[in-house]
């Protein structure tokens, strides 16, 4: 009985090894966070809105306005409810990263949008507001201004996540760490734009 005879890798041609597209590096943010419902702004909507409601039916007006105005406060606070609290808008801010750079990368259901943080920013120990604008306009995605009439509401999807925008943590949004990393990082890393 013959055994086979199996080649020698040294006998066998050397074949190269497949090429791999090497993916840029992208650099690891400074700070990645994860936002939370917040009790504490659900505590502060509610009870501005209802106040809101409470302070409209002593006044003079007849029952008709005092009903539509106590309805446009309950529909705010259910507007304001899906977007800052349960974060189940389309346009809620899931989560952020800032950047080597200090931008902020925004994670919304609609996808990421890298914003400039602006210099009306507020940075405290019970409350950060970041103020933020889009790094690229409108005319910059779709390279040019000029929309067809049909194109309406595609336009309008487009450009809104052009506005500016503000986010609104306070300490129980987000980890205790990732907060005070966040306060430190806009305190002294970043530069007003200015």
């Amino acid at each position: 009985m013959s055994v086979p005879r199996v080649p020698s890798p040294a006998a066998t041609p050397a074949m190269p090894a497949p090429a791999i597209p090497a993916e840029p590096a992208s650099p690891a943010p400074l700070l990645a966070v994860r936002l939370k419902p917040s009790f504490r702004l659900a505590a502060i909507l509610g009870t501005a809105h209802f106040a809101a409601i409470g302070l409209l039916w002593p006044l003079m007006v007849p029952p008709g306005i005092k009903l539509a105005g106590s309805a446009m406060l309950a529909a705010s606070l259910v507007l304001y409810w899906r977007h800052h609290i349960a974060r189940r808008s389309r346009r809620s801010i899931l989560g952020f990263e800032l950047t080597e750079d200090m931008h902020c990368i925004l994670e919304t259901k609609e996808g990421n949008i890298a914003c400039m943080i602006l210099g009306s920013s507020f940075v405290a120990p019970y409350l950060t507001v970041l103020e933020l604008k889009p790094l690229e306009s409108p005319e910059e995605s779709t390279g040019s201004s000029v929309t067809k009439p049909r194109e309406w509401r595609g336009w309008w999807r487009n450009h809104r996540k052009h506005f500016s925008r503000s986010l609104v943590i306070l300490p129980d949004a987000i980890d205790a760490e990732a907060f005070r990393q966040l306060r430190v990082l806009l305190r002294w890393k970043w530069k007003d734009p200015d």
